[in-house]
């Protein structure tokens, strides 16, 4: 579970913002929020959903970028080789003062009931610092911290181990340019480290315009599909997509044969045989066969060839949404109604709300432009965001709580649509553009 989320010098977010899914005072909407009750007794009033609205190129998507950043860094450096760059290293480059300086990322986070705090500063080949602290008992203690290397005569560093830190016959060392943090994956199993980082590696931060997203997730969710252990996932995702008036009845994820593909002799062997492994597995909807409206038997059509790529999308993302849902989790969505109906969205949206639909607090924040999404009775006014950009190219993002005058039962979508939040594209008049 997110409690708060900063990100300082990436893309157009120069200065420090801070993000959080801390609810504030209000008991309006209670079902779109929940409690969490902290082993120190303590409790945090968390939002189960959050939207990013803004203009093209004002930052909600440099914002989704960040969190993916945080991620992949995570779950990708122990990749690096020594002095090697860092790839997700994109500093605000239209200030001569930033361009060379850190990224700056923090996270707040609760998993098992604990209270996490974790702070990297990213360089361009190198971690300037890493820190790791929790609140194991209300205050803060520290399971471990590392500083850039500064005499640049080895190409590892030395990390500082908190004396809170379960077995500490770890390695101490890190090479600059990786996270000590990811050293706990598979091949470092830790009984205290490995599970914070089993969080960010299951934190789901996904584009639903990039196709290539929307097609790794479709494997990903045929492969559920496919093992009958998965039956109850698969009958509700079948039944998501029905509720869409697809017109499809059921799901169903097979495997074909390598002569089913009728691929050129000229291929080499080891080409047909990649090809093979990565699309094997296919998806197919069920639709009813009627002769005269009268309802005979059933078809099967392949989901990628013959079905819209509003169906694709949808069993793409209700896909992962519904693992969250069963699960617990954050999933993260640019652009969630990419070629979906808004009432679909909503619906989607819902789900998260619903305590029936997600019985353990998974959350959901996206960025979308659908104006018709920001309705006030389906989001508090603590669960709406903007971005705006300024004349020097720096985002600001900013929540409708902090608005003057705004309540929860204000029309939020009258409001965004009069800019009287901001976040609005600002058009210039005919005359400007053709003088």
């Amino acid at each position: 579970m997110i409690i708060d989320f900063s990100v300082k010098n990436f893309r157009s977010l120069k200065e420090e913002n801070l993000f959080t899914m801390r609810a504030d005072s209000s008991t309006s909407k209670s079902d779109n929020t929940f409690i969490v009750k902290l082993k120190d007794d303590k409790e945090i009033k968390l939002l189960k959903t959050s939207v990013v609205y803004g203009a093209n190129a004002s930052g909600k998507s440099n914002f989704i970028k960040s969190l993916y950043a945080l991620k992949w860094l995570i779950t990708n450096s122990m990749d690096f080789k020594v002095g090697e760059d860092i790839d997700c290293y994109e500093p605000f480059e239209l200030d001569v003062n930033t361009k060379n300086d850190s990224v700056l990322y923090s996270i707040t986070f609760i998993l098992n009931k604990v209270k996490y705090n974790y702070e990297v500063a990213v360089k361009e080949n190198c971690i300037e610092s890493e820190i790791l602290d929790y609140y194991p008992k209300g205050s803060s203690a520290n399971l471990f911290k590392r500083f850039g290397n500064n005499n640049n005569k080895e190409d590892f560093v030395e990390v500082s181990l908190g004396k809170n830190l379960i077995d500490k016959r770890i390695s101490k060392k890190v090479f600059d340019n990786q996270l000590y943090l990811s050293k706990f994956g598979s091949d470092t199993p830790h009984e205290q480290l490995t599970e914070i980082y089993k969080y960010f590696k299951d934190f789901e931060v996904w584009n639903a315009l990039n196709s290539r997203d929307v097609n790794k997730l479709s494997k990903d969710i045929s492969k559920k599909i496919a093992n009958p252990i998965n039956n109850k996932f698969n009958n509700r995702l079948s039944k998501l997509i029905r509720i869409a008036d697809t017109k499809i009845e059921k799901l169903n994820a097979k495997e074909l044969k390598k002569n089913d593909f009728n691929l050129p002799e000229e291929i080499p062997d080891d080409i047909k045989n990649r090809f093979f492994e990565d699309n094997k597995l296919r998806t197919f909807a069920i639709h009813k066969l009627y002769n005269n409206k009268k309802e005979v038997d059933f078809v099967e059509f392949d989901l990628n060839k013959k079905e819209s790529k509003g169906t694709k999308v949808l069993f793409a993302l209700g896909g992962i949404i519904l693992e969250a849902l069963e699960n617990g989790g954050i999933v993260v969505f640019d652009e969630l109604d990419n070629s979906l109906h808004p009432k679909l969205c909503k619906f989607l949206i819902r789900l998260f709300n619903n305590s029936i639909s997600n019985p353990n607090n998974a959350q959901l924040i996206f960025a979308t432009h659908e104006v018709t999404l920001l309705d006030k009775d389906v989001f508090r006014k603590d669960q709406i965001w903007f971005t705006e950009k300024d004349k020097y190219g720096e985002t600001e993002l900013f929540s409708a709580r902090d608005v003057e005058g705004l309540r929860d039962s204000t029309n939020f979508e009258l409001w965004y649509r009069t800019g009287k939040f901001g976040g609005n594209p600002k058009i210039k008049e005919v005359e400007f553009i053709f003088e």
